[in-house]
């Protein structure tokens, strides 16, 4: 991992499961964004890549500002507009996932940043990483909508540019930690939704009749992603992914899979929360104001 991407998450206990939700049905508007924050498409792994991207210039800007050496990360290829998820089945021709070999510098991948930190002797390394991170001590707390209570470290050039890009650093964790926070839960209630289990069940059926056995899109794609960062050719890592990517389509077509799962989430969120939904809304609004500032 890029040592400079890391958001430092200490995480305490939790406080127990959100309110009820408010009797006033939520807006479209309102579910369409938590929907939106919520769903891993392309769309969102973009936004991600770009996001990543400025991240980076603006952490090195603040290190050499420093006087301290910092090597960008290559996020890797800009994710097709087209790909196929977990949970969105992509339009490209041909179908993939948007698996590539795994980057980095030498034979272990590891990025040339994180090899020069780990270089480092113990002493220097601990105040670069102070520099870039802030103070192990700088703590600010943050409540998550499961009520799981944490704190996250608010200082060093990481900070500084988490400020630029969200208007604070508190911000770069809604937008990290809320979504993430409410699909457990969404996780969580799909085990034992019915619906969804069927479509499941279809789905790998279906999918082990072409000989695969992914439990889950999500399994399968961790599988190839796996496979990749093994030291798969980029030859047969295309390959591969083309030709899962083929049956999963054929198969979400036959079972229904991801139309059930985006039917499951907005029957979720209509159960959530006026606070949760607001927060997810939120993120939205966040997020885009990060895109806007990473073109500058």
């Amino acid at each position: 991992m890029a040592l400079a991407a890391v958001l430092i998450w200490v995480a305490g206990c939790a406080a127990g499961p959100a309110s009820r939700p408010d009797p006033a049905a939520p807006s479209a508007r309102t579910l369409q964004r938590a929907a939106a924050v919520l769903t891993s498409d392309a769309t969102t792994l973009r936004h991600r890549w770009r996001i990543f991207q400025a991240q980076q210039v603006l952490d090195q800007q603040c290190m050499r500002k420093l006087g301290l050496r910092y090597l960008i990360t290559s996020a890797g290829p800009e994710p097709s507009a087209g790909i196929t998820t977990a949970d969105v089945l992509g339009t490209g021709s041909p179908p993939g996932y948007g698996v590539t070999p795994k980057s980095g510098d030498g034979a272990s991948g590891t990025p040339a940043q994180d090899q020069y930190v780990r270089s480092l002797p113990a002493r220097e390394r601990d105040r670069y990483v102070t520099a870039l991170n802030g103070p192990a001590d700088q703590l600010a707390p943050l409540t998550l909508p499961s009520g799981m209570k944490g704190s996250y470290v608010n200082g060093g050039c990481t900070a500084q540019t988490w400020a630029r890009l969200y208007g604070s650093v508190r911000a770069a964790f809604e937008d990290i930690l809320v979504p993430q926070d409410v699909n457990q839960l969404f996780t969580s209630d799909l085990a034992s939704d019915g619906h969804y289990q069927a479509a499941l069940g279809r789905w790998q059926r279906c999918m082990a009749g072409d000989g695969r056995r992914a439990q889950t899109p999500a399994a399968l794609i961790h599988s190839l992603q796996g496979k990749a960062a093994q030291g798969m050719s980029p030859a047969s890592v295309d390959r591969e992914q083309r030709a899962a990517a083929m049956s999963d389509r054929r198969c979400d077509a036959e079972s229904g899979l991801r139309a059930t799962l985006t039917a499951r989430r907005e029957a979720f969120l209509r159960q959530q929360p006026q606070t949760t939904l607001s927060r997810l809304e939120g993120v939205w609004q966040l997020r885009h104001q990060a895109l806007r500032r990473a073109a500058l």
